[in-house]
């Protein structure tokens, strides 16, 4: 009987102990503390500000604070590499590009592949263009060609092996010399096609403030479609290549979040990237479409994408 009573105390403390050592995504009350929100870029530039906005939108929906903490580096693979190790509990998201996921891990060697994440949404598309100095002597990308083809080759900035591929895809096709400068950050790229210091740059949307008499001009986008903000340049694929370089600012998570506290969390973070304040400052203020894709789609382009980087980097195409 003394064993019997033992037992029943000892079950009874340990349905105590579970019952307050569940976290409230266990108990049904997500969310009940704040949520992190890890930005893969430097604070202080257009992506976190956009970020932050998101954030706020983000908190208006769930009713709880969601923290910013920036964790730049290596093109986002730092803030990948914690994402993937944080709890699977609908308290940590990332925000950066999808080549963080879907183009770095073919490329340098990271923990973390594409499949570790969930895909909640994408807040923008990157106006991703081949720039030039307003006073560069070409004017559209044919005018471009027949310059290096009398000039012994022309010089491009690159932002990083993606882009530094793309030239090698330009040189052979155009049968054009084309030398890659690696260069730091989308506005040196400004910077240094504007003072003549290279004769075209990638640019993934930092020209945008440039054009139309502000010293830089479009050669060609670099996006599936012609951008908004130069409707009169032609895409790449319009161009005769057979790939494009669309791409996306998103919201990713630790693959395995509970289905219920997931799909509140997509659902919010959907209201967060497609709301008034966030869309204001992507379209009106950095001149980025506000393009928000469902999990669905953001993640059968994540697949594709991956699929397609694999190849190029590590199939010797």
């Amino acid at each position: 009987m003394r064993l019997i009573k033992r037992s029943v105390a000892a079950m009874a403390a340990c349905l105590m102990i579970c019952a307050f050592t569940l976290s409230p995504a266990q108990a049904g009350e997500w969310p009940g503390k704040p949520i992190n929100l890890y930005v893969g870029f430097s604070a202080g530039g257009g992506a976190d500000t956009l970020a932050r906005l998101l954030a706020k939108a983000l908190e208006e929906q769930l009713g709880q604070p969601v923290v910013v903490e920036n964790k730049a580096g290596g093109g986002g693979v730092v803030m990948a590499t914690l994402l993937q190790r944080a709890k699977a509990d609908g308290y940590t998201i990332g925000f950066t590009s999808d080549s963080t996921f879907d183009a770095l891990p073919a490329i340098v060697r990271t923990a973390y592949q594409s499949d570790d994440f969930d895909y909640l949404a994408t807040v923008t598309e990157l106006q991703n263009s081949l720039v030039a100095g307003a006073n560069a002597p070409f004017s559209n990308w044919k005018e471009m060609v027949e310059y290096g083809r009398a000039h012994n080759g022309i010089t491009f900035g690159s932002l990083s092996p993606i882009t530094a591929k793309f030239a090698e895809k330009v040189a052979a096709q155009e049968d054009l010399r084309v030398r890659t400068v690696p260069i730091q950050g989308g506005r040196q790229i400004i910077t240094d096609v504007m003072g003549g210091h290279i004769d075209v740059g990638w640019s993934a949307g930092v020209h945008q403030a440039y054009i139309n008499g502000g010293g830089v001009k479009v050669i060609a986008s670099l996006n599936s479609d012609r951008l908004a903000t130069s409707p009169d340049v032609k895409s790449i694929t319009e161009l005769g290549y057979d790939q494009s370089y669309t791409s996306y600012f998103l919201v990713a998570a630790p693959k395995g979040i509970p289905e219920a506290v997931r799909e509140r969390l997509i659902a919010a973070v959907q209201k967060a990237a497609a709301s008034p304040e966030v869309a204001d400052l992507a379209e009106k203020k950095m001149k980025f479409p506000n393009v928000v894709l469902k999990p669905d789609e953001l993640t059968s382009f994540i697949v594709e994408r991956s699929a397609r980087n694999e190849k190029e980097f590590k199939g010797g195409q």
